[in-house]
């Protein structure tokens, strides 16, 4: 697994059982563990401009997750 995953899904554990009794555990943990990673992703996200066969404008999105990265480009950003 994913070292920075594992670690988030740890971090949510933690809160979750800070809580003490909950009525529904894996609810009040998936819900943590959801807003950890989207944070985690969203805090490392690179956006870059340039351009693209010399003569249109592309914007990108680079997300990383520890050692995972996703590119996503977009084409004919108008200026």
């Amino acid at each position: 697994m994913n070292e920075k995953i594992k670690e988030l899904a740890e971090q949510a554990e933690d809160y979750v059982e800070s809580l003490g009794l909950v009525p529904d555990y894996w609810q009040a943990y998936s819900e943590k563990f959801a807003e950890l990673l989207f944070n985690e992703i969203a805090n490392t996200a690179v956006v870059s401009d340039g351009m693209f066969n010399g003569n249109e404008r592309r914007l990108s999105v680079e997300l990383r997750l520890g050692d995972m990265v996703k590119k996503i480009s977009v084409f004919g950003v108008e200026e």
